[in-house]
């Protein structure tokens, strides 16, 4: 006759990767796409609160019209900022901790397609992107994050060639971790998951893994050139002949438009899934949004010549990109749409994930519209390089992108540590970031049309009052996102306990929260 288990045995705690070995060791060397999703955490979050106290400290300089810091030094903190959040932020936060962590389970593997690749492409990422640091402490540069010719190339006596050093490193991770999101989804799929039936998040990081891959033979190009040309070493650009760029600046563009403006695709998937799970039906045209997906990724990433207007490109060539680039608008008011009638049918309660997703579509309408003036060459020549262009991109970078990943990281912590955060706290933070980006960014478009140009360390007295409401916009918003590093802290050791809370049906909610080491069992999948 069997004996009963005993008391100590019916207590053991299950297995779980947080549990699985406490060692620093097992932490440093593991394979576990989700422990390597954590250090990614770790590293991304210290670069959010550098990047966002330079923005502090830049919005600061400008809440009066009297300049305070020489232009030197705003052109270097401006510089770092930029590249901080493009760079070392957002791309290696979308992939390498969300992607990271919810690919795999999302579509039922029990890792990523080359673990010991992942391991690496962090190591590559976090070595690389630390060099900011020494390079902050001689200098910096004060090209801006995109380092346009021939200021970068001949005339700025700051320090390139590092910056183009880190920037190519950390791409070089990031188009690491794009092939092997795009493995994971080919190799690693369940038995029967068929790409119509991939949560829209898959299908955000596939098509945005392929856009990537892409532009970084791109970003390779552009730093190549742009480093040999700044030594004279090699003169790919004529510089006798009325100054012309082109090379490079195209470059740089086709890499941005390609991989840093494609982190929309991943953004819109977060968002459509988390409404669709709150709204507890299926998204409203869900087949016309996969397709409305893909139609924009193709177009949105053909369409880079709308950052060169002002350039001297031939004027037929400006008319293919202004065509192409409000043809991307229709796919995307077809996702938007689809999205807020999910919304209207579902009437889904308003929890801390869908305070943000709704968030990130205020901002998404607010990108498309405001885009449309910069897709004419008519309009884009008076507009571009204004306050009305950072507008633009600020609404996508931080009102589309920083708050999906926000939404991710609400809707899927209980995923990943088994315990729920205060939902109270959650929401604040949701509205916060949502307020925060309307009066950060939305009186830009004023001061845009009114001919503030971007990059200026003073302006006319007339302007004061709108750049001293974006000032305390910014104020507030990085309160707002100083939040969840704390609550999201005490919810790992003291939150309540709940596998989810969201009753939630997708895949990665059938294991166990948090997971096991190898994510599934066989009962698990069927």
């Amino acid at each position: 006759m069997a004996s009963a288990p005993s008391a100590a045995t019916a207590a053991a705690p299950k297995l779980t990767y947080w549990n699985a070995s406490y060692t620093f060791r097992s932490w440093l060397l593991t394979t576990d796409h989700k422990r390597i999703a954590f250090l990614y955490l770790m590293v991304v979050s210290g670069f959010a609160a550098f990047g966002l106290t330079t923005a502090v400290i830049l919005r600061l300089e400008l809440f009066t019209p009297q300049q305070e810091l020489f232009q030197d030094i705003y052109a270097r903190l401006f510089t770092l900022h930029g590249g901080v959040m493009v760079y070392l932020f957002m791309l290696p936060a979308m992939l390498g901790v969300l992607g990271n962590f919810v690919i795999p389970l999302m579509i039922g593997a029990q890792n990523v397609a080359f673990p010991r690749l992942n391991l690496l492409t962090f190591y590559i990422y976090a070595g690389g992107s630390s060099v900011i640091v020494m390079e902050a402490a001689f200098g910096g540069s004060d090209a801006g994050w995109n380092f346009l010719a021939p200021y970068a190339t001949m005339y700025t006596p700051s320090r390139i060639l590092p910056a183009l050093a880190i920037i190519l490193v950390v791409g070089f991770s990031v188009f690491l971790m794009a092939v092997n999101l795009l493995f994971t989804v080919h190799r690693r799929r369940v038995k029967g998951l068929d790409w119509q039936d991939l949560p829209l998040t898959v299908w955000g990081y596939y098509l945005a893994s392929i856009t990537i891959i892409v532009g970084s033979f791109f970003l390779f190009i552009w730093v190549f050139l742009t480093a040999t040309m700044r030594e004279q070493m090699l003169g790919y650009v004529n510089y006798g002949l009325n100054l012309n760029p082109q090379l490079l600046v195209q470059s740089f563009w086709i890499f941005a438009q390609t991989s840093v403006y494609m982190m929309l695709l991943p953004a819109v998937g977060v968002t459509a899934d988390i409404i669709e799970t709150f709204a507890r039906r299926p998204l409203v045209g869900r087949k016309g949004v996969e397709h409305a997906m893909v139609t924009l990724a193709l177009l949105m990433s053909l369409s880079w010549g709308v950052h060169t207007f002002t350039s001297d490109q031939w004027a037929w060539v400006n008319l293919f990109f202004s065509f192409v680039a409000f043809l991307s608008a229709v796919p995307l008011a077809i996702i938007i749409l689809s999205l807020f009638a999910t919304i209207r049918k579902g009437h889904p309660p308003f929890t801390s994930p869908m305070v943000f997703a709704f968030a990130v579509l205020i901002s998404l309408a607010v990108y498309l519209i405001s885009g449309l003036a910069l897709y004419s060459p008519a309009t884009a020549q008076a507009l571009l390089h204004t306050q009305f262009e950072w507008a633009h991109f600020h609404f996508l970078m931080v009102g589309v992108v920083l708050t999906a990943f926000l939404a991710g990281m609400h809707y899927w912590w209980p995923k990943a540590t088994g315990r729920a955060y205060a939902e109270l706290a959650g929401k604040v933070t949701g509205w916060t970031t949502l307020l925060g980006s309307l009066g950060a960014f939305g009186p830009g478009f004023l001061l845009g049309l009114l001919g503030m140009r971007a990059r200026v360390v003073a302006y006319p007295e007339a302007w004061q009052m709108p750049n001293q409401f974006i000032t305390m916009s910014t104020i507030l918003l990085a309160l707002g996102l100083t939040l969840p590093l704390l609550y999201f802290f005490y919810a790992v050791f003291w939150g309540e306990k709940n596998e989810n809370p969201w009753d939630a049906t997708t895949l990665e909610w059938r294991t166990t929260s948090p997971p096991p080491p190898e994510n599934f069992t066989g009962e698990m999948l069927v």
